[in-house]
């Protein structure tokens, strides 16, 4: 339990703003429902409609890539016909609410992020995406307007991984 606590808590501290994938699902985003940073809930179902690159952030570790996704994405991708959203996906310790899990993490990241930051504090979306809950990694993926998972990268962002991306979310147009 204390290493379950220490994860959350670094994850909560070491937030800040905000290999290819062999095989792509055939269904839609799992069910999931989530806290924005603004207090709001927020599901799976808001991912449809509109191609989606989600950043899901396992652990403490991958906060650091996380930030250089956010980074690169907002550098070389045209937001006006796609979203970028990061999930928090988080193991909060029985103590902490998720209320002290947003307060944290809204100390990191700035206000204007606050509706595209999300907490989610369960792991059906990792299960679903075979994503090791102590991951040091981040994982990308991209969404078509189904919510179906179109590219998969993980880790820190590089030419090829930033080029699957890019490619990705051309095909959703």
């Amino acid at each position: 339990m204390k290493t379950s606590i220490t994860r959350a808590l670094l994850l909560l501290v070491l937030l800040a703003p905000v290999g290819a994938w062999s095989q792509l699902s055939s269904s839609p985003i799992p069910d999931f429902t989530a806290t924005a940073l603004t207090g709001g809930k927020v599901s799976a179902a808001q991912l449809i409609g509109q191609p989606t690159i989600l950043i899901v952030t396992p652990s403490t570790d991958a906060a650091k890539d996380t930030r250089l996704w956010v980074e690169a994405l907002r550098r070389n991708i045209d937001q006006s016909g796609v979203r970028i959203r990061d999930v928090l996906a988080i193991d909060l310790p029985f103590f902490m609410s998720e209320e002290d899990a947003i307060g944290k993490a809204k100390e990191k990241i700035p206000a204007r992020y606050f509706d595209q930051t999300w907490i989610l504090n369960e792991s059906s979306l990792e299960n679903a995406f075979n994503i090791p809950r102590d991951s040091a990694k981040a994982f990308v993926f991209v969404l078509n307007t189904q919510g179906k998972v179109i590219a998969r990268v993980e880790g820190e962002p590089n030419d090829a991984k930033l080029s699957e991306v890019e490619k990705a979310v051309r095909s959703t147009k």
